[in-house]
Formats: C-alpha cells, sequence, structure tokens
C-alpha cells in the first residue's frame, strides 16, 4: 500500500510539473460553473492536458501552433498542455491515479486501446448540441471513426489525415544510374527495383516498409472477420503479403544498415522507404537544421493488377476522456482546431493534410516547409483509398499470430499451413478472450 501510495504521490507531481510549466509557475484555477450556462468557456482560467498517445507524430512545436496556440487566441482563459504517453505517464498509471487528461490525440487506428479502457465519451450529444458539420470533414475519415461505434457512437472528431508515399533517396539512385520511382508505383515495381538496386550498390538497405501488419493495414486486409468474430488471415491477401516480405528480406542488401526514419532521414543508408506523413517533418527538421538529404516521394504502392483498391484511411484525431468534467469546453477547442478555416490552413501549410474535405486546402499543403519546394508533394492526393476494414476488439491477438506466421515460413514452413496454424491459435485466443469476459 505504501508503494502504491508512493507512485501516486509521483506520477500527481509529475503532472503537477507539467501544470506549473504550462501556466508558468501560477496553480490551476479552474472553471467552476461555466458549463451550467449558455457558454461553456466563461471567463475564469481554464487549464486543460492534452494526452498524446505515443506514436502519433505531433511535435512540441506543431502541438503550440496548430492547437494551444489558436485556442489561447480564441479562448484567452485557456491553457491546453501536453502530455505524452511514454515512461511513468501510462494511460493504465493516470486513470488509477483519477488523473487522466480531458483530451486526447491519438490515431484513428489507435481507438480500439482506449475503448477496451472504457476512457473515451461518445460525441453525438455534443454534435448535435452545438450543430457541430460533420459533412465539412472528408467522409472516409468521418466513416472509418463510426466503425468503432457498435451502436452509432462517433467517439472522436478528426484534426487531419495522415497519408503514405513512397520516400527515396535520389543520390542512391544516381550512383546506381537507375531511373526513379513513379507515381503510381507498385509493389511489385518496389521489390523488382530493389532487387536491382541491391546488385549495384550492395553497401545500402534497399526498401524499408513499415512492418508486417501495418502494410496489411495498408492492404486493407482484415485480421478478424466482424461477423464470425474468428481470424481471417489463412487468405489469398495474406499469403501474397508473407510472400512479398519475405522476398524483400531475401534481397542481398545491406543487413547492418538502419531501416526506418533513423536509416532514411539520418543514416541516409535506406534507398525506398514506403511510410506515412511522419517523415515531412523529420525531414523538415533535418533541413532547418543545416542538413541536407537529396530526397523526393511518390505515390503510396499498390498491388500490381488491382490487387488492392487502395490504401487505409488513417487520421489523428481528437476525443474527450469519460472522466472529464469540462466535456462541453473540451468540445469546443474540438470544434476550433477541426472545423475553423484559420486553423485548418494553418494545417495544410504545416505540410498535414487537412480533414476538411475544401480542395483550398490541398492547395496550401506544405508551403510553410523549405524542404517541400520543388518536391513531387501532390503524389500524396493521387493515392487511392478502399474502405478500411472493420476494427475489432481481437485484432491485436490475431497480430501477434501473423508475425509468427511470418517467422515461420522463412524458417522454412510451407506457406499455407504457417497460416493455418497461425489461424488455428489466434481463434483459440479469442475464445480464450471471450470466456475472459473480454
Amino acid at each position: 500500500m505504501a508503494k502504491k501510495h508512493w507512485f501516486r504521490l509521483a506520477l500527481l507531481g509529475i503532472i503537477g510539473a507539467v501544470a506549473m510549466a504550462g501556466c508558468g509557475g501560477k496553480s490551476d484555477e479552474r472553471a467552476g460553473t461555466a458549463e451550467s450556462g449558455q457558454d461553456p468557456i466563461g471567463s475564469e482560467p481554464i487549464t486543460m492536458q492534452v494526452f498524446l498517445t505515443s506514436g502519433t507524430g505531433l511535435s512540441d512545436t506543431e502541438f503550440q501552433n496548430l492547437i494551444a496556440g489558436p485556442v489561447k487566441k480564441k479562448y484567452p482563459n485557456i491553457t491546453l498542455q501536453l502530455l505524452r504517453e511514454g515512461g511513468e505517464i501510462k494511460r493504465e498509471n493516470l486513470i488509477v491515479a483519477n488523473q487522466f487528461p480531458d483530451l486526447i490525440f491519438s490515431s484513428s487506428l489507435s481507438l480500439r486501446g482506449y475503448l477496451d479502457l472504457k476512457l473515451v465519451e461518445d460525441l453525438n450529444a455534443l454534435v448535435k448540441k452545438y450543430n457541430f458539420d460533420l459533412n465539412a470533414f472528408e467522409q472516409r475519415a468521418i466513416e472509418a471513426i463510426k466503425d468503432y461505434g457498435e451502436n452509432g457512437e462517433l467517439y472522436a472528431i478528426p484534426f487531419s489525415l495522415n497519408f503514405g508515399a513512397t520516400f527515396y533517396n535520389k543520390t542512391i539512385f544516381d550512383q546506381a544510374g537507375m531511373p526513379y520511382p513513379k507515381d503510381g508505383v507498385t509493389w511489385e515495381d518496389l521489390l523488382e527495383t530493389a532487387r536491382s538496386l541491391a546488385a549495384k550498390k550492395p553497401d545500402v538497405k534497399a526498401l524499408g516498409t513499415s512492418g508486417l501488419n501495418r502494410d496489411a493495414q495498408s492492404l486493407l486486409l482484415p485480421f478478424v472477420d466482424p461477423n464470425t468474430m474468428k481470424a481471417s488471415i489463412n487468405t489469398d491477401g495474406w499469403k501474397w503479403l508473407l510472400q512479398f516480405t519475405k522476398d524483400l528480406q531475401a534481397i542481398p542488401d545491406n543487413k547492418s544498415a538502419r531501416g526506418g526514419r533513423d536509416g532514411f532521414v539520418k543514416d541516409q543508408s535506406l534507398a525506398m522507404y514506403t511510410s506515412y506523413g511522419g517523415r515531412l517533418g523529420e525531414i523538415e527538421e533535418l533541413h532547418q537544421k543545416g542538413g541536407t538529404l537529396n530526397w523526393d516521394l511518390t505515390t503510396f504502392p499498390v498491388r500490381r493488377g488491382g490487387g488492392t483498391v487502395g490504401m487505409e484511411t488513417e487520421s489523428h484525431v481528437l476525443m474527450i476522456s469519460i472522466t472529464s468534467k469540462r466535456k462541453d469546453a473540451a468540445f469546443k477547442v474540438i470544434e476550433l482546431v477541426t472545423s475553423n478555416d484559420e486553423v485548418q490552413t494553418m494545417v495544410s501549410k504545416a505540410a498535414r493534410v487537412s480533414s476538411l474535405k475544401d480542395a483550398k486546402y490541398k492547395q496550401a499543403f506544405g508551403t510553410d516547409l523549405k524542404s517541400l519546394e520543388g518536391k513531387n508533394v501532390q503524389a500524396i492526393f493521387k493515392n487511392k483509398y478502399g474502405k478500411n476494414p472493420v476494427p475489432t476488439r481481437y485484432d491485436t491477438l490475431v497480430q501477434k499470430e501473423t508475425t509468427a506466421a511470418l517467422n515461420a515460413f522463412i524458417a522454412g514452413t510451407d506457406l499455407n499451413t504457417a497460416l493455418r496454424e497461425a489461424e488455428e491459435r489466434a481463434n483459440k485466443a479469442i475464445e480464450a478472450a471471450k470466456l475472459a469476459g473480454n
């Protein structure tokens, strides 16, 4: 008990330090009855924290310029503070300490983790109360969020849309004497190009992706059949992906070279990288520090021959925690930063795709980033998008088994056997979860 009490005090100390830093050392004076009247903001000082899910890719500068700053300008009595997930700052710990923030910034693909904790508010009533126009948004983003609601719930509002691209290092291609990837590139094209690059430049890593399960999401492959609640991985689509991944790993390139964002942006030893919008911010940061990277981008790959309708829809979203005592004020914050023209124009200029469907935001995309001058940035708007598989509470259980299937396949197990056995194990895990009440 003493240890638990010490932990709670330590956690409160961390949260308090964030609050003091955000308020310049002043204590948090919270609004008392503002939400009981017509004006949910009132005039009393309000401090709200925003919990940032790890891996979401929102920098401190972006938070200040695109969220906290505009809110302070519109509502001078509101102070927003960012609380990053990581270390002792974990959602479970904050719940135990009864200190979970009012707002959550996350990926739409991460909603399930919050729903499993019963942590987020259904926003339908607030949308209706404030006549919030959901039709102004890209409807694929709204639909992907609504898919998480089993009874029509709306748990989040999209702030910006993530996007995929094929990033490539022009210097490596020039040294190899090879042409650059083109818009409309396929996964098969990239694999063939990677083999040719490795033959000419064995000192580099030829092609990196975001990993098996994220690649599955980009190929719109379901993990679970939402009708039967059984694993759905012993399919032609999954067989193609495991074979592609095995073929990619077999390329005789530099296996000691780092992949991912560090390999592409820092080491500059990764020739091609199928990744997402966060890379633009990292490249801009490198540019601002005086670094150089000879790069460009093209469309995110699809399967050759129509095997892929389009990639997944992912948005960066704002949610209200169910424990918040200022839900109306929190919603007004969401309303401002997601639907205000001035704010969303800034979002677009900062190289985040606006979640609003007006074409003018696409034209403004990335104009504030010097590192994007002369780049093929409009390629990201040529990507095609399909319908996301319906997410289920058992997807993560299946994802463990898809990785195991890949490892077994690479080790020599027949592809059909590897996937069949993985699906059987996944279904047993799902049944166990159901029996446990999950």
